[in-house]
């Protein structure tokens, strides 16, 4: 073992302590080693798969230092959510652990069902240890703010190769994947990222939370500084390649004003958004003053990118719709098993590979994996998680606090993701992803308690000209618990 290896396996072993020892600074730990474990790979000989899931390790060490501190989790604060999915989400998961035995009796392969297991399981322990780390808001603020910190820093890599310098790190894992366009092959950086895909999913929510701290005000940045911050996000997403970036931050725009109109309060703030999107696209319009032709230059990423509006209907009825055919040509009505379609399941006897596009569009994915009563449920799951969304909606849509913004702008994130799930699931067979995502539904879950118990405490305390108390209090709000 080089001393290099050795290093770093010394490193590590101190984070993980230290994410044991403080649990919330161990979240932050958990973006940094999410980030890190893409350059660790490509610079260990032989890029061993297991890297990927290095995140993981440190989650686990989080898990562990709130349990040796807080005893467990308390879901007496998560009742409604609990009563809105427990039909659905039981019966989701009882078929989905069926599938997986299903998975090892065929396949022999444990490995295979975990990877299976993980890719639908991951975002739940995050996103209890994002309720219980969100109830303090600045935490969240914290916590996004480091992570689009993060992404500026491992998407610098890409304007480093584009201007020409070429060191192993900044090489995509694989093979990768050939763009053609009119004059050739377009040429894609993934930056400091393991693929081109994940660096462009990093690129849209960078841009999407960035742009939620703008439009919530909680971020005291110059103004200049956030401009190039966004544009820059931007130059890099494009020149990934990879177009459902735009269409991801164009849903999460929409999304977002939809949610600030509904509240009837938000004019000022869906301007911003506004002047900001337009601003962006304007910023990027100058890269089209570079006449260069064929494919050197910025022009082919801007005309790539021009199209994915144009193209959005037909990729998302081939890999979204009819995915769900080739799956069960591929598997038949009653899937084959997790792992079969999932990220990573190609290392074990898995992938999409073996069946073709099913295992692109998430549809199929769940098809292939789970069957038609798979997906059926997982589609019951989806449309209880809307409902209840809409009910928190209407129910802060009379709320004055100015967490609200905040709430609005995570939850238009999320919604965004789920046509980029449809029409690309691959991504989303990354564990940091997987995980993020899982911590982002958490803040919102705390936003809200904080919201409805902070005006809860408000109201008693004006009406009965006195404070709560201690018993009102902890009923009120959720407990707090130890650093």
């Amino acid at each position: 073992m080089s001393i290099s290896v050795q290093l770093i396996l010394f490193l590590g072993v101190l984070c993980l302590l230290l994410s044991f020892q403080d649990w919330r600074r161990g979240m932050l730990l958990c973006v940094a080693a999410g980030f890190v474990a893409g350059p660790l790979r490509k610079v260990i000989p032989g890029q061993p798969v297991y890297l990927v899931v290095i995140v993981g390790c440190f989650v686990a060490a989080v898990i562990a230092g709130f349990f040796f501190r807080n005893g467990r989790f308390r879901f007496r604060h998560l009742d409604s959510m609990y009563r809105a999915l427990r039909i659905p989400g039981g019966l989701f998961l009882g078929w989905l652990l069926l599938q997986a035995g299903v998975s090892l009796v065929r396949y022999h392969n444990p490995t295979l069902a975990g990877i299976g297991l993980l890719s639908y399981l991951a975002p739940f322990p995050a996103f209890f240890l994002a309720y219980y780390y969100g109830l303090n808001g600045r935490n969240i603020i914290r916590f996004i703010k480091f992570y689009v910190l993060c992404s500026v820093l491992m998407l610098s890599g890409i304007y480093l190769s584009y201007f020409g310098v070429d060191w192993s790190v900044l090489k995509e894992i694989g093979t990768g994947v050939q763009i053609y366009v009119p004059g050739g092959i377009l040429k894609s950086y993934p930056g400091f990222f393991r693929s081109t895909e994940i660096a462009a999913w990093h690129a849209a929510a960078a841009i999407c939370l960035l742009l939620v701290l703008v439009v919530s005000r909680v971020l005291h940045w110059p103004k200049l500084l956030v401009a190039g911050l966004l544009l820059l996000l931007l130059g890099a997403g494009l020149m990934t390649g990879r177009r459902k970036m735009l269409m991801e931050v164009a849903i999460f725009a929409g999304c977002y004003g939809l949610l600030l109109t509904w509240f009837n309060k938000g004019v000022s703030r869906i301007i911003v958004i506004a002047l900001l999107m337009g601003g962006l696209l304007a910023l990027a319009g100058l890269f089209g003053l570079d006449k260069s032709s064929g494919v050197e230059g910025l022009n082919p990423y801007l005309t790539r990118g021009k199209t994915v509006f144009r193209d959005a209907e037909n990729r998302f009825s081939k890999l979204g719709l009819e995915s769900i055919g080739w799956a069960i040509d591929g598997y038949g009505v009653w899937g084959g098993g997790l792992g079969v379609a999932s990220q990573g399941g190609q290392h074990f006897g898995g992938g999409a590979v073996r069946f073709g596009g099913a295992g692109e569009g998430g549809l199929g994915k769940i098809t292939a994996e789970l069957g038609v009563p798979g997906l059926i449920l997982f589609l019951w799951v989806l449309a209880s998680l809307f409902m209840y969304l809409f009910r928190m909606v209407c129910v802060l849509s009379a709320r004055r606090s100015a967490l609200v913004f905040l709430w609005n702008g995570l939850v238009a994130f999320l919604v965004a993701n789920i046509p980029v799930f449809v029409v690309a699931t691959q991504v989303f067979g990354d564990l940091f992803i997987l995980l993020l995502l899982g911590w982002i539904f958490g803040f919102t879950m705390a936003i809200y308690r904080v919201i409805l118990a902070s005006e809860m405490i408000m109201s008693r305390r004006s009406g009965e000209g006195q404070a709560l108390s201690e018993k009102e209090e902890k009923t009120a709000l959720p407990p707090v618990l130890s650093t």
